[in-house]
């Protein structure tokens, strides 16, 4: 990809963002265990406090 389509596609996203009611993202443990949050997985971590049972995307989607 070329840097003025790059431009372009980063330009269409950024609209996207700005015009929109909610924005979501989703990133990756480095994230957060970079800032000291814990992640999931490691000793301490968040399924060590809550069951991953909890967190599905049936259960996300009907408590919207």
């Amino acid at each position: 990809m070329d840097e003025n389509s790059l431009n372009n596609l980063v330009d269409a996203v950024a609209q996207l963002i700005i015009g929109s009611k909610k924005v979501i993202f989703f990133t990756g443990a480095g994230i957060s265990t970079e800032s000291g949050i814990p992640d999931f997985r490691s000793p301490g971590g968040i399924w060590e406090k809550f069951n991953p049972g909890d967190f599905t995307y049936q259960k996300f989607t009907s408590n919207a």
